[in-house]
């Protein structure tokens, strides 16, 4: 089981590495439905992460849809790794956009990243239905949570 979990992380740190490399090329993107057409398009690509590693206490109270965010720290190395997964196609992909900036910092580096910057950046979140920023801000706020402890 440990070593099904590490070879996932492994995987998500390796899809978030790809979607980090493609944020210049859809910053660039004109229209912002043509922005959203690409994520979705990241999303597919991104792994799923199996059942067994969805724990309830990692669902996202106030999401729209499922949404799960787990936080592993590596204390050997003092870095912080996130999987996640999300029954919405959109939401999975947002979440690899913000997860794809903070994932494997140091406890150092996490504390002092402004999180709704990572999102902003991109111009994504004026262009969100209420209930998903709403879903958004739940994600933002869990991990600010992880940020302070």
């Amino acid at each position: 089981m440990l070593f099904r979990l590490a070879s996932t992380i492994d995987l998500t740190a390796e899809a978030l590495r790809q979607v980090e490399q493609s944020l210049p090329e859809l910053a660039q993107q004109g229209h912002w439905q043509e922005r959203y057409r690409r994520l979705m398009q990241l999303a597919k690509q991104l792994p799923v992460i199996p059942e067994e590693h969805r724990p309830t206490s990692a669902l996202i109270d106030g999401c729209e849809s499922r949404a799960w965010l787990m936080h592993y720290h590596d204390g050997a190395t003092d870095k912080h790794y996130f999987l996640f997964e999300s029954d919405a196609r959109i939401v999975k992909a947002l979440l690899a956009v913000l997860l794809c900036q903070i994932n494997g910092m140091s406890t150092e580096e996490l504390k002092s990243t402004k999180l709704e910057q990572c999102l902003q950046r991109l111009h994504l979140t004026q262009h969100l239905s209420q209930s998903r920023a709403r879903g958004l801000t739940a994600v933002i706020q869990r991990l600010k949570k992880i940020q302070s402890s």
